[in-house]
């Protein structure tokens, strides 16, 4: 589940719950009601919000603005249902007939889905006008399913659900020097594009949104686009966003390794430490260190056309694996990718898409040596008016896949995703989402998960459609 901000009147001016929220100096775009950042004027506030996205805040906001001398503190909420029917080519497992059917199962093609999340918060100014606060976001993780002969009711299904934290950090700002923002949450790739040039403005966020969660996990195409995915925000960073001049500001951020906001979890170096600069477990080499974006972004409008594009630069080190050399472990590149999108918009439709490529393989994880590079593009249009948004985006992503296959196959993916938002009423919204997507991996079992499977399992396709609500407050 992933992830939007303010939209500015000239750029999407009628996304749902975002119309008339404008700004001469500042203009950030928000996909989606949804994903965890901002709803609306009178909506709720999430973790990243109109006081702590940018430089300057921005007023009116779903978050209340402090006064010089003065702090406000927020818990906000929200509930997703959905109601969703699937088919995928992993909905059935064959089972072993010699071991009387082991293992065979189905799925039914029809489900329930949804989650809760909890936003505390706290924004303050000095009397010199200086700004600062923190936010927290926390998400129910649902456990695995739970029966047994004796009992077989779902009451221990909800006992396994626990509380996490997806978002937590802290900042300061002054509107003409800038923002600094330290935790657990999203860089400038994140804040910058924000869902706009890669269209997760819609429904709840398409391929980036929770329907997908319907289909089995290794027929669902990944998307690899590194904002609003936990991939980029989960790891511990400072970050630094520019004020806007001329239409431009620019942010940078680091990250030391892929660690959250945890202590340290090392009573001696060895493999799992989340500081590790070396190891001899190849699946502590395949984390980066070292992280770092560099970012900009550009908001104007010229006559009726709105204008929002940015572009970005990812690098990387990584834990410096001393083990043997073979096919199955080859090592890994350091992370090396850019980024770039454009959206344009007139008169309430918006159309544009993103292109990101480089040293990188699956969503943000470090390129088998040997690999080829991750390319993927996104193209989308939206349409806003009044309390409804319909869009659609269409994807398609060329990586490496399996470590395993290096120099004897590359992955294949892509996903269509269309929908609809509605704002019933204030606190209430409605969704309709339809997803497709396939991938393909020669040699490669995307029903075991195991590279060596000949021809079975190659190709997996997956859909979905389903019919949601979100009661925010």
């Amino acid at each position: 589940m992933r992830k939007l901000l303010l939209a500015s009147a000239a750029v999407l001016g009628g996304t749902v719950g975002f119309t008339g929220l404008a700004s001469a100096q500042q203009t950030n775009l928000p996909p989606s009601p949804m994903q965890g950042i901002v709803a609306a004027p009178g909506g709720i506030s999430a973790a990243n919000n109109n006081n702590n996205y940018q430089a300057a805040m921005l007023p009116p906001g779903p978050a209340k603005n402090p006064v010089p001398g003065s702090i406000v503190t927020r818990l906000a909420a929200r509930v997703v249902f959905y109601g969703a029917v699937q088919s995928s080519s992993l909905d059935t497992t064959a089972g072993n007939p010699k071991e009387g059917n082991a293992g065979a199962a189905k799925l039914d093609p029809y489900t329930t889905l949804g989650y809760a999340r909890f936003y505390f918060g706290m924004d303050g100014m000095m009397t010199n006008g200086v700004r600062y606060g923190g936010s927290i976001e926390v998400r129910v993780n649902a456990g695995a399913a739970t029966g047994s002969t004796a009992n077989n009711q779902s009451s221990a299904n909800t006992t396994t659900d626990t509380l996490y934290v997806r978002r937590a950090f802290g900042y300061v700002a002054q509107d003409n020097v800038g923002i600094l923002r330290w935790g657990q949450a999203d860089g400038p790739w994140g804040i910058f594009d924000n869902g706009v040039t890669t269209f997760q403005g819609f429904d709840d966020g398409g391929w980036n949104g929770d329907l997908p969660g319907a289909i089995p996990g290794n027929s669902q195409p990944q998307f690899p686009f590194l904002t609003q995915q936990g991939a980029e925000y989960g790891s511990s960073k400072i970050v630094y966003l520019s004020p806007q001049l001329a239409g431009f500001d620019f942010g940078v951020s680091y990250a030391p390794n892929n660690s959250a906001l945890q202590d340290g979890n090392c009573s001696a170096a060895g493999t799992g430490c989340y500081n590790l600069s070396s190891s001899s477990n190849i699946n502590d080499a395949a984390r980066f260190t070292n992280m770092y974006e560099l970012a900009v972004r550009y908001q104007n409008a010229f006559g009726p056309v709105g204008v929002y594009a940015y572009g970005g630069y990812m690098g990387s080190g990584q834990v410096n694996y001393t083990g043997p050399i073979t096919q199955a472990t080859p090592g890994f590149n350091n992370l090396n990718l850019g980024t770039g999108g454009i959206a344009l918009t007139i008169g309430g439709v918006t159309f544009g898409g993103n292109v990101q490529g480089g040293a990188v393989n699956g969503i943000g994880a470090l390129q088998p040596k040997g690999g080829v590079h991750g390319i993927a593009w996104i193209a989308g249009i939206q349409y806003s008016t009044g309390p409804f948004t319909i869009g659609n985006h269409y994807f398609a992503y060329d990586s490496q896949g399996s470590p395993a296959l290096v120099n004897i196959a590359q992955r294949h993916e892509m996903g269509y995703a269309a929908g609809m938002t509605y704002g019933i009423a204030p606190g209430l919204t409605l969704w309709v989402s339809y997803v497709y997507g396939q991938r393909h991996q020669g040699d490669y079992n995307f029903q075991t998960g195991a590279a060596g499977g000949g021809y079975a399992y190659n190709d997996v396709k997956g859909q979905a459609f389903g019919v949601g609500t979100m009661v925010r407050w």
